[in-house]
């Protein structure tokens, strides 16, 4: 057997991935892309087109549309073409899954995280909760830094990873803005999850979290079919 290993021991036939970081920001435009409704279901997926548009090569893109594929967002056809698919069918799909990977995030930061990590969590809740209106940017900020510090409090990277990855899947990948009542109603729940975590009372926790993915999937529910009730009105228009 030809000899794969070099004296640190680590093998003498990988290469470094240069294109990794091409390919995530192609996945990343796509998918944004898609998730916000400017490239619409239905429409072809023609490489050619896509590598001109971003400037890349058709790898990554190719790369980068079987990443979509296999997130459900895009659809291969029985001819071979690749099509967007209809989103908000997926979205409901994609909530489920972050549903079901925080609940057992915050099942975890009750068994592993320092009592420091979950004082923090819940300080910066009520920091959110001072400050009152947020615009989009700072709103979508301190969401991400809360739903990744729990994931991060709960000690498991291989979960931390998924959450960060799946995260993407947000109000602000599919352009929706929450009204004031709305946010205010979520931030509610961060600050209930929040001191369930420092209680370390694990059950309570994940109650809160199905309950605010359920309120997240009725709002962006809510937001979707506005949003298509104004097409349809401009079409007739």
């Amino acid at each position: 057997m030809a000899e794969t290993t070099t004296k640190d021991g680590i093998g003498s036939d990988l290469t470094a991935v240069e294109k990794e970081p091409i390919v995530l920001h192609v996945h990343r435009e796509l998918r944004r892309a898609i998730l916000s409704g400017s490239i619409p279901p239905g429409t072809r997926m023609v490489e050619t087109q896509l590598s001109s548009r971003l400037a890349v090569s058709r790898t990554p893109v190719r790369e980068a549309i079987s990443r979509l594929e296999s997130e459900g967002l895009v659809l291969r056809q029985a001819h071979g073409g690749v099509t967007v698919a209809e989103v908000d069918k997926k979205l409901g799909e994609l909530l489920v899954i972050r549903q079901a990977l925080e609940g057992a995030a915050v099942r975890l930061a009750c068994e592993n995280a320092s009592d420091e990590e979950l004082s923090q969590i819940l300080r910066s809740c009520r920091e959110a909760a001072r400050q009152g209106e947020m615009d989009d940017k700072k709103r979508y900020d301190h969401d991400r830094t809360f739903h990744l510090s729990i994931a991060r409090a709960s000690g498991s990277r291989r979960l931390l990873h998924l959450i960060e990855e799946f995260y993407e899947y947000s109000f602000a990948a599919v352009d929706i803005h929450p009204t004031a009542e709305e946010s205010a109603l979520l931030q509610v729940h961060h600050l209930e999850l929040a001191s369930a975590l420092i209680q370390r009372d694990a059950e309570d926790a994940e109650r809160i979290v199905r309950k605010h993915f359920d309120e997240v999937l009725r709002i962006a529910n809510a937001h979707l079919k506005a949003k298509d009730d104004r097409k349809k009105t401009d079409a007739e228009k």
